[in-house]
């Protein structure tokens, strides 16, 4: 289940009279940058990212949302256009929420007022990282960091189901260079690459790996919303 949604008091939930539950696919395009944002979805067991599209190349991932938030969260509290594409990294379910009525629900209650803000706070926090890992970190590192991020919004026994193509759209670099970077984590022994994905096989060393930026964002999630990584899938 979405945590968000998990948090709301029941009389709250009531009122999303309009929820759905969906499945998402892989590389489905949710939103698009420049664009209103006619539906806002609640990812329960699916990873959606979020990219910036800039001239004379690929677009440039700024967040990860999954099972902790709703994508288009700062055009759901603005003026309803996304500053960013949305697209499906790791298929899985949903609730989709057509975003006016959600938007108008918004500023009738102050606990799903409250809950968005922080969840809010907490993604800007997460793209503002972003912003500094990219310019500074090395690829594994970057890679590790991830990878992490992804398995806490997954299942920790299933293969991610993502391609060297798709990693180094949202990395910002090559293929060649990502399965380089691939090739010396699964060397290390962290992760194993295969047809069906890449399985995190040693998560502990994975973090050491990791960038200090993957901390940092943890952290900044449990301290505005406990329990949104620590939850368990149902």
């Amino acid at each position: 289940m979405n945590r968000l949604i998990a948090a709301l008091k029941r009389e709250t939930v009531a009122l999303l009279t309009r929820a759905r539950e969906t499945d998402l696919e892989a590389g489905q395009p949710l939103h698009a940058a420049g664009e209103p944002v006619e539906t806002c979805y609640f990812p329960c067991d699916a990873v959606v990212s979020q990219s910036v599209p800039h001239d004379g190349g690929p677009a440039v991932e700024t967040g990860t949302v999954g099972r902790e938030g709703v994508t288009a969260v700062m055009a759901l509290i603005g003026d309803g256009v996304s500053f960013e594409h949305a697209v499906v990294q790791v298929p899985g379910r949903a609730v989709a929420l057509p975003a006016a009525p959600l938007r108008d629900l918004l500023g009738r209650s102050a606990e799903l007022r409250g809950l968005i803000g922080a969840y809010a706070q907490a993604y800007a926090a997460q793209v503002s990282q972003s912003v500094a890992c990219n310019a500074v970190h090395p690829n594994e590192a970057r890679m590790a960091r991830w990878l992490l991020m992804c398995l806490d919004r997954t299942r920790d026994d299933a293969p991610l189901p993502l391609g060297t193509r798709f990693l180094g759209e949202m990395l910002g670099i090559g293929r060649p260079a990502v399965t380089v970077v691939a090739g010396t984590l699964q060397t290390a022994g962290l992760i194993r690459v295969g047809p069906d994905g890449i399985t995190v096989l040693d998560r502990a060393g994975l973090e050491e790996a990791a960038c200090d930026c993957y901390g940092r964002v943890r952290r900044a999630f449990e301290r505005l919303l406990p329990g949104s990584y620590d939850a368990p899938l149902p």
